[in-house]
């Protein structure tokens, strides 16, 4: 791996909160007082179609990351990781949300949407780095569905290699809410914390 740099790819659909999981790992960086650069969003930003965002950190000068090149990538939709998982470089790690959105294309019958299971089978085939997240399940515990992209971000924070610390996540998680309701700062922490010991636990 390069070490001076770290390449992220997030891939989802409109209405997972992308941006926010993005700009709470590019805010890290910036605490640490590390260089980051996230592109916008690609994609339909409308609910369920597909969005995918880029974050480079380190001695980088262009948000965009080449086929092979991503050290990791937060899977926040299977189908959507599936998609772009020839971004991923060898030995890279995916760490995938274990809850299919089914496009619109699906939901009208104009194509089907594989089981999980053959997704999942199809993804090992490229890495052996794959840490699966039942994240929806663990965001329902916590009492609100959305917090499913803080807790990827945490586990994202616990993997080998990962270039910034835990407390800056944390911080970044405050400054990235602030002036909201204190309840969700304090819901989205325990949702960092939350993917962070389940990496612990792996």
């Amino acid at each position: 791996m390069n070490k001076s740099e770290y390449n992220i790819l997030v891939a989802g659909v409109g209405g997972l909160g992308i941006l926010t999981a993005t700009s709470i790992i590019a805010e890290a960086a910036l605490i640490e007082g590390k260089k980051a650069i996230m592109s916008e969003i690609h994609g339909l930003s409308q609910r369920y179609g597909r969005v995918i965002a880029t974050l480079r950190i380190g001695n980088v000068h262009s948000p965009l990351i080449k086929h092979g090149d991503a050290d990791l990538i937060i899977g926040l939709e299977p189908i959507e990781a599936l998609r772009n998982i020839l971004m991923l470089k060898k030995n890279g790690y995916l760490i995938l949300n274990l809850n299919p959105i089914p496009p619109p294309s699906s939901t009208a019958g104009l194509e089907e949407y594989p089981p999980l299971d053959t997704v999942i089978e199809a993804l090992k085939k490229v890495t052996t780095n794959l840490i699966e997240i039942n994240a929806l399940e663990k965001a329902n515990e916590l009492g609100a569905p959305i917090l499913q992209n803080t807790i990827l971000v945490g586990a994202a924070f616990k993997i080998p290699g990962f270039p910034l610390s835990v407390e800056s996540g944390r911080k970044a998680i405050r400054q990235i809410f602030s002036g909201r309701d204190p309840k969700i700062i304090d819901l989205n922490l325990k949702a960092f914390d939350e993917g962070t010991r389940i990496m612990e636990n792996k």
